[in-house]
Formats: structure tokens, sequence, C-alpha cells
């Protein structure tokens, strides 16, 4: 859990590289972070229905959840930003994630709150609550059938190879013994191969089951956990640091589905047709009732969105926005 602090704002393609050089003189950083995420948009299967009463309160609240992984196919790698992304014309093409490939990934799970409201507030104050797990990320396997054994062959190996190690240790008994009674070493001797028969002769019984090979499978693990996939998209940009100040400079995708693709690919396109870049600024604190940490990391960002007032204009956003709660209708 985090508390986070933060400012955004837009900027035209055409000022993109501009706005790059001055974070760079900025921040000292010549190359910046790469950003190159892939993110599932998932809402529980069962929405809570509150029963209203006087004077009672609901207090039972229901969030959309974030999963976030990378993107680190050959296009997430090879896009390049700074050309523009002209509508009709740039082709974008990923390769879908569930077709079973077994590919060990880091998924972030996130919900957050809605921002605090407040009339003087100098920035957008939010907690998010997140978890990472490790994910093997294939798919489930049907059933698979299988024929098991159960006639104990491999006990009646053993019992023969036993059998036969009798037979030696009797043999050399006996032979020591030969003059006091031939007729005994013959009942020895015939005795296991008679029942050594009777046991290779019985023929094994095998019995065919039908056994499910499940596999792990992140969409299984949702479907599981209650969450139902309802959207998805791609975030490509660049990531500077500034003191404790995160600032980020990026583009959404989303699926265009109008357009034909191969089966195993997905074709993009941009969530904004005008190629403006979005920026973040934010600063997370641990604790949300650290209020010193809370004081100096706004005065960090006031001090950022006066440095650069005169190139792009760090606002607060819309809390109605950033409301990710589940409302019952």
């Amino acid at each position: 859990m985090v508390h986070q602090l933060s400012l955004v704002s837009t900027v035209s393609h055409s000022n993109y590289v501009q706005t790059i050089s001055t974070l760079q003189a900025l921040t000292g950083l010549l190359t910046p972070q790469l950003i190159s995420t892939y993110t599932l948009v998932t809402k529980p299967h069962d929405v809570f229905k509150p029963k209203f009463e006087p004077g009672k309160v609901n207090q039972i609240e229901q969030f959309y959840m974030r999963c976030i992984t990378t993107w680190n196919d050959k296009t997430g790698i090879e896009l390049d930003l700074s050309s523009p992304l002209i509508e009709n014309e740039t082709e974008i093409l990923v390769d879908r994630l569930f077709l079973g490939v077994d590919d060990r990934r880091n998924w972030t799970m996130q919900i957050s709150d809605i921002p605090i409201a407040g009339k003087n507030q100098a920035c957008s104050a939010q907690t998010i609550y997140e978890s990472t797990l490790v994910h093997h990320h294939t798919k489930v396997m049907d059933k698979e059938k299988i024929q098991l054994d159960v006639s104990n062959e491999s006990n009646m190996e053993i019992d023969d190879k036993d059998e036969d190690k009798k037979d030696n240790v009797k043999k050399e008994d006996i032979g020591t013994e030969i003059g006091k009674n031939n007729e005994e070493v013959r009942e020895s001797d015939e005795k296991p191969k008679e029942d050594g028969e009777v046991k290779k002769n019985d023929a094994p019984i095998v019995q065919e089951l039908e056994v499910l090979n499940r596999r792990d499978s992140f969409l299984q693990f949702l479907e599981d956990l209650g969450y139902d996939v309802i959207n998805q998209f791609w975030m490509k940009g660049v990531r500077f640091f500034h003191g404790d100040v995160v600032i980020e400079i990026f583009k959404i995708f989303v699926r265009d589905d109008e357009k034909d693709a191969a089966k195993d690919k997905i074709r993009l396109k941009l969530l904004d047709p005008s190629n403006t870049f979005q920026i973040r600024t934010y600063i997370n604190v641990p604790k949300s009732t650290d209020v010193e940490l809370i004081n100096q990391g706004t005065k960090d960002l006031l001090k950022l969105q006066d440095f650069l007032k005169n190139l792009i204009k760090l606002e607060i956003p819309d809390r109605m926005f950033m409301d990710s709660r589940v409302t019952y209708k």
C-alpha cells in the first residue's frame, strides 16, 4: 500500500523532442527508463447489491482491478514514439499472450481508492493497494487418457527374482547333502518353477482413467479469484526521475477490431488519434498518515510544476474520472 501524490498534463507530438530534452537537462538522465506495459482491466463476478435501510450506511465497496505485466515482444521493444503514428497508415501488430506458451511473467495486481476530496488541494492524493506475483503463463490442458496397470506386474517380477535367489541358495545347500536324499532335491527344484509359471501366465489387468492435466493459467487464476476481464490496453513511453518525483511520458494503445489480423496477433491503434502524449508526475509515500512526508512531497511536485510552467501545464486530474469503485445500478 502506498499513498500517491500526482499531477498530470498532456503534450503534443510536435513538442515531444523539446520536452524530452528539457527533462534530460533537468534530471541529468540522458537515457530515460523505458515504459512498456500490458494491462488487463478486471471487474468482480458478483457485484454486491446493498439493501437500503433507513439510518444504515453501506460500508462494503468493490473495485475494478488492474493486472499489469511487461509488453516485451518485438513490437513493444522496437516501437519508436518519436515518429508520429498515423491512423490507417502505421500498422502495429503485437503477439497474443494467452496462447499456451510457457512464459514466466510478473503480474502486478492493483486497486486504487478514489482521490481525497477538498477545495484547497495542491495535488491529487489517493491510496493504492497492489501485490505482485510470479506466474507461469500457460493455458489449461484438456483431459488426458492414461492406462494404469493394476495387476502388480512389478511385484510379480520382484517375486520371480526372489524365487530365483531362493533356488540358488537351496541348490547350494542341497548340493552338500546330495547323497542323502535325491528326491528332496528334485522337489525343491521343481516347486519354484511351477509357481513362477503360474504367475507368468496371469494376464495383466489394465484400467483406463481420465486425468485432468491442469497447468497454470493467469486467466484461470482471475476466474478463481472472482474477476472477469472487461478491457485491456498497452502503454509505451519513457520515465524520468527527479529526486523522489517520477515523471512519465507515454501513449496508450487499445485493440483495433475494425481490421483483421493473423491468428496469433492483435492489431493496435492509439487511444487518442491526435498523437498527444500523456504526462504523469507522482511521488509515492509509504503511509497516508505520515504528514511530514506528504507535505514534503507536495512541495516537490509544486516546485516541478513551477519549473515546467512554460513548457507543460501540470494540474490536478478530475477525481471522479479516477474513481475505480464498482457501482450497482
